[in-house]
């Protein structure tokens, strides 16, 4: 007989489920075990172990205090693609089971479509993926009377008459941010990249209802601060003008979905026109 584990199965459905366990935090991987247990799936001792190496293998978890693990960047867009995987496949076991109420295959998002608020391409609609996927948890903590959040979103509009160095600064100001997120905003915010020249922030709001907009408004020093030190410092981009924009909108239960809490902040990122386009001579 060969059993489930020997096909990959099992491990990856422990890939699932470590991936969507930890998507609330780090745990350890003793407790977790031992909760899947007594559900009693068919499954071969080892697999769960084989799925876990794989994960901190491949970058996907990371050791967390006290003999845990903790969800990366990585482990947190791997888990959106996981789970569009799974909400493919599981309408088709189900038929071949016999379940008539499975014949019509549900849409591989299960509350709705990324916003449209732009037409990325491929790269950037990845990213969006997992801004969006991480936006959904916290808004689903929220509603269950978790802590509540703020969404940030900050945008750097850069004009350069050589598009490989507009590109090549952007990166450089978007990389800069990103990596100094924690000591600049606080060491309880994810950040995210937001498109070709925006940065996403989720941050706990902790009692304090406008945090949104500081973190916005730290963000438009930031990425202007950036842009004036590169066109200064560097020959190759002189001549570059820019614009920073920023907007920060907390959660609330009149914001019911991912989406709402997206276009809403984006359209008051739009609105935002008081910061002049800027240039150093």
């Amino acid at each position: 007989m060969v059993r489930p584990a020997a096909t990959g199965l099992a491990t990856a459905f422990f890939r699932l489920y470590l991936l969507d366990a930890l998507a609330s935090g780090p745990q350890r991987p003793a407790a977790l075990l031992a909760a899947v247990a007594t559900e009693r799936l068919p499954f071969a001792n080892g697999a769960f172990g084989r799925a876990l190496q794989s994960l901190l293998e491949g970058g996907y978890l990371a050791p967390a205090a006290e003999a845990g693990v903790s969800l990366s960047i990585l482990g947190a867009a791997e888990r959106v693609s996981e789970r569009e995987r799974w909400t493919a496949v599981v309408p088709a076991v189900l038929r071949m089971l016999g379940d008539l109420t499975a014949a019509k295959r549900p849409s591989a998002v299960a509350e709705e479509p990324p916003p449209d608020y732009r037409t990325p391409d491929a790269a950037e609609a990845y990213l969006d993926r997992v801004l969006l996927g991480a936006v959904r948890e916290r808004l689903a903590v929220a509603r269950d009377g978790g802590t509540p959040f703020a969404l940030t979103l900050a945008r750097l509009d850069l004009a350069h008459e050589q598009v490989a160095t507009r590109r090549a600064m952007l990166h450089r100001a978007m990389r800069a941010t990103l990596g100094g997120a924690s000591a600049l905003l606080g060491g309880d915010v994810d950040t995210y990249r937001w498109g070709e020249a925006g940065v996403a922030v989720l941050a706990p709001l902790a009692g304090d209802p406008g945090r949104g907009e500081r973190i916005a408004a730290l963000l438009e020093l930031r990425l202007d601060e950036l842009a004036r030190t590169m066109t200064a410092s560097v020959r190759a981009y002189h001549g570059a003008r820019w614009r920073v924009r920023s907007a920060g909108i907390a959660w609330t239960p009149e914001l019911p979905s991912s989406g709402a809490l997206l276009h809403a902040v984006a359209d008051a990122l739009d609105r935002e026109t008081s910061a002049p386009e800027r240039a150093v001579a």
